[in-house]
């Protein structure tokens, strides 16, 4: 992968991902940012983000239903996102989900990565709905 050059809002970009303790989608990473940069544009960050994407510095992560968040851990893991809020997260998974190299040949695949999404509801809509029936 080319590296392409680094801008002063790509790096603007790339600090709000870092510094998320979560898994920012585009508007949030925009909102995070605008506010100490009101120059910036909403089509500026949704670019820098694509480009941070195709550099391997950034992982997308295509979620149902919601836009697509963003994770400055590369590796591969497993993600958790609520069915209220549309929050992503990490989940620690202690189960082995391998795939057998004789699965994979008997398909012709040749496995690159995976991404496996969960679904379930977080712990602020979990409140959130507990307070609604008290």
């Amino acid at each position: 992968m080319k590296e392409k050059r680094q801008t002063i809002q790509k790096g603007l970009i790339w600090e709000a991902v870092s510094a998320a303790d979560n898994h920012p989608n585009a508007e949030q990473i925009y909102d995070s940012i605008v506010v100490k940069h009101p120059s910036i544009s909403r089509a500026t960050v949704y670019r820098n983000l694509n480009m941070l994407v195709d550099e391997g510095k950034v992982k997308r992560i295509r979620v149902l239903g919601g836009p697509d968040h963003f994770d400055r851990t590369l590796g591969n893991h497993f993600h958790i996102q609520c069915i209220e809020c549309k929050s992503v997260g990490d989940i620690e998974m202690l189960a082995d989900l391998s795939i057998s190299a004789d699965s994979l040949e008997t398909y012709g695949y040749e496995l690159d990565s995976y991404e496996l999404v969960f679904n379930g509801v977080c712990p602020d809509c979990k409140k959130s709905h507990a307070a609604k029936v008290q």
